[in-house]
């Protein structure tokens, strides 16, 4: 019984149960920070951001290429060409403005399209040559041309400016084409040249002509007679590169000639000065033929009248001609020759001068 008690064995307190571990994500091998997905917005940003770089970088080279294009043209020969081809075509006021010649207005006065229009022959351009220096901002172009036939060559100076728009290039050609041609008359103060005409300042009488440029070509240049008793022929220059004409390297002088109409003035001045002799015969005069003067007459005819007035020994405003007169004396009909000797008034220019009514100014006397 006793024994019983001693065997009874004490049960033993259970452990607290263990909670098991939840496991979490998997982690790619060899990451250590986890990255959030791009949104569709921020994908469709990073497209137009690549797609606007790409334009640009296209932009940027087209635009290389086009001034390298531009600028290949914009070269010192093309802008003499450029120069020259206005010429050719007769376009004077563009050609102007592209190369200034350096004269005062006054003497720009043919250097327009109408003059230019009226020429027989212009510019031709044959070639244009620039030299080797690529790289100076001074060049020189040698231009091979004519006109009528007629070679020449000109060199051009031609300057870099300061770049169009920061890149294009632009060049300045420093000599003109113009070729200045002296003009004076005597008796003639005007002249045109295609309908564009002008005064004359300066005569012969004075040693001074004007001076007027012209482009390359050939020109006729028609004086403008002042009254109907004057008139002149025309003048043809043929100008291109320091030669003008034949006589134009002297300048061109109108020489104004008397006309028909002032022989007409003449004879008719003729006609009443013998009349007038006739009453006053006994009168020894020089306005009357010596012949007159010596003889009594109650009449006169004049048989001949000069048929043209030449220049006198006395200058080119003195003009004689031939008159026959037949007249009666006591020793019956007589014949006489005499000469008319008509001077003309004049201004400092050689101008003829005209009386109040229109009429040439002038003296008539008789010689012999």
């Amino acid at each position: 019984m006793g024994t019983e008690k001693n065997d009874a064995s004490v049960a033993p307190i259970p452990a607290p149960p263990v909670t098991p571990s939840v496991p979490g994500p998997p982690m790619p091998a060899g990451a250590g920070v986890a990255f959030t997905p791009v949104s569709a917005q921020g994908k469709k940003r990073m497209k137009l951001i690549g797609i606007l770089v790409g334009v640009l970088v296209v932009l940027v080279i087209a635009g290389v290429v086009a001034i390298k294009v531009v600028n290949s043209s914009r070269t010192p020969e093309a802008e003499v060409r450029k120069y020259l081809d206005l010429l050719a075509a007769g376009k004077a006021s563009a050609a102007t403005a592209m190369v200034d010649p350096g004269v005062p207005n006054n003497q720009r006065t043919f250097l327009t399209d109408d003059a230019m229009a009226s020429a027989t022959s212009l510019l031709v351009v044959e070639d244009v040559v620039a030299d080797k220096n690529d790289d100076s901002d001074i060049r020189t172009v040698t231009a091979t041309l004519s006109v009528d036939g007629q070679h020449f060559t000109r060199t051009f100076t031609v300057v870099a400016d300061d770049p169009a728009m920061g890149v294009f290039n632009t060049w300045t050609i420093k000599e003109s084409l113009a070729t200045a041609v002296s003009v004076s008359g005597v008796k003639i103060d005007q002249f045109s040249v295609g309908g564009v005409s002008t005064s004359i300042e300066s005569s012969s009488a004075t040693l001074d002509k004007d001076t007027y440029v012209f482009y390359p070509g050939i020109y006729t240049l028609t004086p403008i007679a002042p009254n109907e008793y004057v008139d002149a022929y025309p003048v043809t220059i043929y100008v291109r590169e320091g030669v003008r004409t034949t006589s134009v390297d002297e300048g061109v002088t109108f020489l104004g000639l008397y006309t028909d109409k002032l022989t007409d003035e003449v004879h008719t001045a003729i006609r009443e000065r013998v009349g007038s002799c006739v009453s006053a015969s006994s009168y020894a005069s020089s306005q009357c033929p010596s012949a007159l003067n010596n003889a009594t007459t109650s009449s006169v005819d004049i048989k001949e009248l000069p048929a043209e007035l030449t220049q006198s020994r006395g200058g080119s405003t003195t003009l004689e001609g031939d008159v026959v007169l037949e007249y009666d004396s006591a020793k019956g009909r007589k014949e006489a020759r005499t000469t008319a000797v008509v001077t003309m008034r004049t201004d400092e220019r050689r101008m003829l001068a005209l009386t109040p009514d229109g009429k040439p100014d002038f003296t008539l006397t008789f010689r012999y």
